[in-house]
């Protein structure tokens, strides 16, 4: 079966980390986010692919190539322009390999969705579109469907810019309820995506689907059951993270278990202690030495170097960073190269690449 996933956003949230790769190249676990999602569509019979690209898309073309790496084919629909979710759809669309039903993902999604399921049942009900749907507290901040007893959408209710905002300053608001929303995940026949027009930007969410809606087109939803989460944001980022060390979800980590609460990639040395209740994923041939304290949740990265006497709680380091003795690193990401000087304590802060910090220096909201 043929796939389109959408992987051109700019990932502003992301910033500075996404200055050096996309958004979906983020590493979760010492993993890029789409190399979950590709490991997804295939258990599930999605052996095609087609990228939909835009910022740094060369980055996403050199890291998985032809696709037969990771046991699929692969192509590249790079946008000159930003097209939004349904541009993006049909600009890709023309370099996939047969007209025939398609599965759309967005490119930001971490999920253990039985795709399968969703498929069968539009095949089933015989739609022209149908929308994974994930039940989550209300309000929300995100496009809100309502169904009829037999799954057909009804209504959508996208909130506006304002109404984001406001749940975003206020996150613990009174909740009313359960709503279903959009999960990012869409199957579509030929026609839905041939009635998309061609090269400007257009929004599937506020365009497509709402005249699918009025016409009474076979626009169905299909509430699934498991983990999901919207990487949109440092704070799901480190969600994602947590949950997936924790177990929370049916999705298989890299590496292998080294000890209770520590994964590790190939060739890492780690003779670091593991603090009650700690969690550690290493990556490849990284280094930790003796006396070093992991507390919380860490992520060290590939090639990293932790010195003696060092404390990391509730880090995420990527890839070649170097930690000197004795530094203490509180809630602290850093991007690749950085090098952090014997003695720093350092928290709450997120580290640009190449960012070298001199011994014994001082940053954050704790000192």
């Amino acid at each position: 079966m043929q796939g389109i996933v959408i992987a051109g956003g700019f990932g502003t949230r992301f910033r500075p980390l996404t200055y050096t790769r996309p958004k979906p190249l983020m590493p979760i676990l010492n993993r890029p986010l789409l190399e979950y999602q590709v490991s997804l569509l295939k258990a599930h019979g999605v052996d095609e692919i087609v990228f939909a690209t835009n910022y740094m898309a060369d980055a996403i073309e050199r890291h998985f190539g032809d696709g037969s790496q990771f046991g699929v084919r692969m192509r590249y629909a790079q946008e000159d322009q930003p097209l939004g979710t349904a541009g993006a759809i049909r600009n890709a669309a023309r370099s996939l390999w047969r007209h025939e039903t398609v599965v759309v993902f967005n490119g930001d999604i971490v999920t253990d969705f039985d795709l399968s399921a969703i498929i069968r049942l539009h095949q089933q009900r015989r739609a022209r579109a149908t929308i994974a749907l994930k039940a989550v507290p209300s309000p929300n901040p995100y496009g809100v469907l309502e169904l009829d007893a037999d799954g057909r959408v009804l209504a959508w209710r996208e909130p506006t810019e304002e109404q984001k905002k406001a749940l975003a300053a206020n996150p613990n608001v009174e909740r009313t309820g359960w709503d279903y929303i959009n999960a990012g995940f869409y199957v579509l026949e030929p026609e839905v995506v041939e009635s998309i027009p061609e090269g400007r930007m257009v929004s599937i969410e506020r365009e497509i689907y709402p005249r699918m809606i009025e016409g009474h087109e076979g626009l169905y939803g299909a509430p699934a059951e498991g983990y999901w989460v919207d990487v949109a944001g440092p704070t799901h980022y480190w969600k994602v993270t947590n949950d997936l060390l924790q177990g929370k979800t049916n999705i298989s980590l890299p590496g292998t278990p080294h000890a209770e609460g520590l994964w590790c990639m190939q060739n890492a040395s780690v003779q670091a202690m593991l603090d009650t209740g700690a969690m550690a994923h290493v990556g490849e041939g990284a280094v930790i030495d003796q006396n070093v304290h992991l507390r919380g949740t860490v992520v060290i990265g590939a090639g990293c170097r932790i010195a003696r006497g060092s404390v990391l709680e509730d880090c995420v380091l990527l890839e070649r960073v170097h930690v000197a003795e004795g530094a203490n690193l509180t809630r602290v990401i850093c991007d690749c190269d950085v090098s952090i000087g014997a003695g720093c304590r350092i928290s709450d802060a997120v580290m640009a690449a190449g960012t070298r910090i001199g011994l014994e220096s001082r940053l954050g909201t704790n000192w």
